[in-house]
């Protein structure tokens, strides 16, 4: 069976880039190999899954087609393209060609034509399959008895072949051509194709079922019903017309059908052996020489006969009888000495004394193994069964290093057997996360890094953690940041781990009290939605909110769209619309009270557990790019708090009982604090020293009034510049936000320059920084790398400049607040005191304090915080006691 496969090689590189790039692949020369290893992941899975007998990969070239000759703003409006895919295109070249591949592209035409023109030939030649490879709904139009579309699945969907029966059912047309009618009605965004304004996607279906074709319906406009849809083709009828023709795909492009150099021949494995070794791509490395090495093992020895033996996992061989080459063969890439030659013994024979690092991996059964590496000797033994007397000997003894991989985590572990781990404890993961903080902070992703090997198995992980040490100790000191590892992450893991423990009382029927409460107002919007929709509709789909919206209520002229052409219904968009139609308030409040019951209300109760009965959220330590911490299962420091019914949840949380109240203490505007103690600015640190309110102040200043005589929608204006500055506002944002002109936003903003000249010089400076390291730091030297600061893409640059001015700021109240939980956590245990320190959320601490120690507590805390990281100007902490968090806050 003949079977020819045609990638449209830029949509393929686009989707493999986007789809990575949430959780970017850089290897450790800084290259994101995002779209690289995406690209050639997927071109693999297709030439294994269809097995095609012939292959061609169409790209377009950089000078203009035919197209822009005919429309000087075709794909006009398309971004710019990343960097990151500028970079990697040379080697997704090399790799196709690599897999013997030919690369198809015509001067003044695009991959689409090159791809119409091939198909259309191997069709009439008689091959019994052409599968085209694109997300493009344009090859729709191309579809026939033996060419096929191939896309790719969406959100867990698995991939589709669409023939002919597939393209009528999508796109509503009697045959395939009718495609290129479609999209010359309602033209195409992505291409700039104008289409005729107004139609969309229902009416051009409609339209073409109707007549046929553009030029049946321009003929015999008279016939549509609808009086606005026929002025609007008589009006547009040329455009229509010309969109069409810039939608069609040429089939007859000048480039020629050589069968014989699209069949499909074996790879040059060398050739791609030293591109993955290049780019650090040693996973896929491993699975598609794993498979050569079952169907060829002659060929698999060929090229890799010089290379080092990767270590021994004990992995039996396959059934059939051949070797994978990663089982017992020689491996694709280097592994370091030490994790080659690992020595494999029981953890019984351990000694007691030395450095040792220590690897910990959960089992099936619920038990755990445990690996131990000293001086490169792994001993391993199931937790559960090894001597843990001479195991917490070793562990705890304070002359030796440890070295482990998420030290909360392990202590998890091993206090469950009553195991203190104690003495100099070195965790890779923390080192990497002060190091990099914008990377993944995996185990194999830091060895693949530092080692050039992903480790696989407890015993090979804890000889990486053994080799880490060293490299990642000297990173830390070359960056200056041991005092930060050793003061501030370190010891925040046992605050943690205390907090983590001691969880939250929550009063179940007060949620399920304002549950109901708000389900019933929920119920009143409800019915006042559909009074102004004229019926029933499920509000939480966007398709139907959308057609009410915009079809049926026509609440815009020109209804916002997603980038996959469905109606968009956001927040922000309809924040916008608001003003057009009383529905939209309605919305806007249904959703609100339906994510309060949702994730809040209804969802608290069931998180809590059952032998403690309070709610234990997990504060993750190495997540945010600026230091702060995070919290998940579930996010607590995401309560609500600007709006009255959000505040309301908080009446919830309480304390343990009775003999126990609630302190809440919160850091007093600090961000802009720091910002005026780092720039030095007179006028701020003078406002904050005389105890003004510096909204009002900075209002007074802008404005040039007394600061007694500032209005309230003034001081509004100059708290959202007071606060918007640090994040790059700009006069469009600003504008946006206060509902001015932007010519006053942009004037006010100047203004704002001018009475503070040194705010100013302080964010220029830290750009200026930025721009000549690479990253941003704070006070304490914790570092950002900003990957885009000088990238020629505007967007990006701008977005890694607002990140240069902000992490300084935010970046320091984070170390702020760690250093005082540290120090109030060991002030608490000195003093053996019964209260506890039970949330943090940003720039606030809740204690669940022991009614007779308040007093203690309260000096305690205030001491803490205030001195944690004294500023040039005075620091300010509010403290109150309540019942609930809402009282105390």
């Amino acid at each position: 069976m003949s079977k020819l496969m045609l990638i449209d090689g830029m949509a393929a590189v686009y989707r493999a880039y986007y789809a990575l790039n949430r959780a970017p692949r850089v290897n450790s020369k800084g290259m994101n190999t995002s779209a690289v290893l995406g690209f050639t992941t997927t071109l693999y899975d297709l030439l294994k899954q269809q097995r095609p007998t012939h292959v061609g990969v169409a790209f377009d070239l950089s000078k203009p087609t035919f197209r822009h000759e005919m429309f000087a703003d075709y794909k006009a409006n398309r971004d710019a393209m990343p960097e990151d895919i500028q970079v990697a295109l040379p080697y997704v070249r090399r790799i196709i060609e690599a897999f013997n591949i030919p690369i198809l592209a015509v001067e003044g035409y695009e991959a689409d034509d090159v791809i119409g023109t091939i198909s259309h030939a191997a069709d009439k030649a008689g091959f019994d399959e052409v599968l085209l490879v694109s997300p493009d709904k344009d090859f729709g139009q191309l579809v026939t008895e033996r060419v096929h579309l191939y896309r790719f699945g969406r959100m867990g969907h698995p991939d589709q072949i669409f023939g002919i029966s597939e393209v009528k059912e999508k796109f509503g047309v009697q045959n395939c051509s009718q495609v290129i009618d479609l999209l010359g009605l309602w033209g195409d965004a992505s291409d700039n194709i104008p289409g005729i304004p107004g139609v969309g996607e229902k009416t051009a279906k409609k339209l073409i079922e109707q007549f046929g074709s553009i030029e049946a319906m321009v003929e015999h406009a008279d016939e549509i019903k609808n009086d606005k849809i026929r002025e609007l083709v008589k009006t547009h009828a040329d455009n229509a017309l010309f969109s069409k023709k810039l939608a069609t795909i040429v089939l007859d492009a000048p480039i020629a059908f050589d069968e014989q150099a699209l069949r499909t021949v074996q790879p040059d494995y060398g050739e791609l052996k030293k591109l993955f070794d290049e780019l650090e791509f040693r996973n896929l490395a491993k699975r598609i020489f794993t498979d050569l090495s079952l169907s060829d093992p002659d060929a698999a020895m060929r090229f890799t006969s010089t290379t080092h033996s990767a270590p021994s996992s004990g992995k039996a061989r396959p059934a059939n009888g051949q070797i994978s080459m990663f089982d017992a063969q020689p491996s694709l890439f280097d592994a370091p000495e030490a994790a080659k030659s690992i020595s494999l013994e029981r953890l019984d024979s351990l000694p007691v004394g030395g450095d040792v690092a220590i690897s910990l991996s959960p089992t099936d059964g619920g038990g755990c193994t445990l690996a131990v590496c000293q001086d490169g000797k792994v001993f391993a033994s199931s937790l559960q069964q090894c001597d843990i007397t001479a195991l917490k000997r070793l562990l705890e003894n304070q002359a030796t290093m440890k070295v482990c991989h998420d030290l909360k985590h392990v202590k998890y572990i091993l206090e469950a057997q009553d195991i203190h781990i104690a003495g100099d404890i070195f965790d890779v993961q923390l080192a990497h996360y002060l190091i990099d903080a914008e990377a993944r902070h995996t185990l194999p992703f830091i060895a693949s890094a530092y080692l050039g090997y992903e480790p696989d198995g407890c015993d090979e992980s804890a000889a990486a953690l053994w080799q880490l040490r060293e490299p990642l100790k000297a990173k830390l000191e070359e960056y200056d940041m041991v005092q930060l590892y050793k003061e501030v992450e370190l010891p925040l893991v046992d605050v943690l781990i205390a907090m983590e423990r001691e969880g939250v009382r929550i009063d179940v029927q007060a949620l399920k009290d304002y549950s109901e409460t708000l389900a019933k107002e929920r119920d009143v919007l409800e019915k006042s939605i559909y009074a102004h929709a004229g019926k029933a509709f499920n509000i939480s789909s966007p398709k139907q909110l959308g057609e009410v919206l915009y079809e049926e209520l026509h609440i815009t002229d020109k209804p916002p769209r997603t980038a996959t052409k469905q109606y968009s219904t956001s927040e922000e968009v309809l924040l916008k619309l608001r003003a057009n139609h009383p529905i939209i308030d309605d919305i806007l409040e249904y959703r609100s009270l339906t994510k309060l019951i949702g994730t809040y209300l209804d969802s608290f109760p069931k998180l809590i557990d059952p032998a403690t009965s309070r709610i234990h959220t997990i504060y993750n330590q190495t997540v945010t790019a600026t230091g702060r911490l995070s919290s998940s299962n579930p996010n607590l420091q995401n309560i609500p708090i600007r709006t009255d019914r959000g505040r309301e949840i908080r009446k919830a949380f309480v304390p343990r009982n009775d003999d126990y109240t609630l302190l809440a203490a919160d850091y007093s505007q600090i961000e802009l604090r720091i910002i005026a103690s780092l720039a030095g600015d007179r006028h701020m640190i003078e406002a904050f020293a005389n105890h003004y309110d510096i909204h009002a102040a900075t209002a007074a200043k802008i404005y040039k009034l007394p600061i007694d005589e500032v209005p309230k929608d003034l001081r509004r204006n100059a708290k959202s510049v007071n606060f918007g500055i640090v994040y790059g506002i700009s006069a469009f944002g600003l504008s946006e936000q206060l509902g001015i002109p932007r010519k006053e936003a942009a004037a006010l903003i100047e203004e704002y320059f001018n009475q503070y000249p040194d705010i100013k010089h302080f964010i220029e400076s830290n750009i200026a920084f930025a721009h000549e390291n690479g990253y941003a730091q704070t006070i304490l030297g914790r570092r950002r790398y900003l990957a885009d600061i000088n990238s020629r893409n505007n967007s990006l640059k701008s977005f890694a400049e607002r990140n240069a001015v902000n992490m300084p700021v935010q970046g320091t109240s984070a170390d702020m607040i760690k250093l005082a939980m540290i120090r109030i956590f060991s002030k608490f245990n000195e003093l053996h005191l019964r209260s506890k320190m039970i949330l943090q959320v940003h720039d606030e601490l809740v204690f669940d304090v022991y009614k007779p120690e308040l007093g203690q507590v309260k000096q305690i805390v205030g001491d803490a915080m205030l001195n944690a990281l004294p500023l040039t100007i005075p620091i300010e902490v509010g403290m109150d006691v309540g019942d609930n968090w809402l009282e105390a806050h």
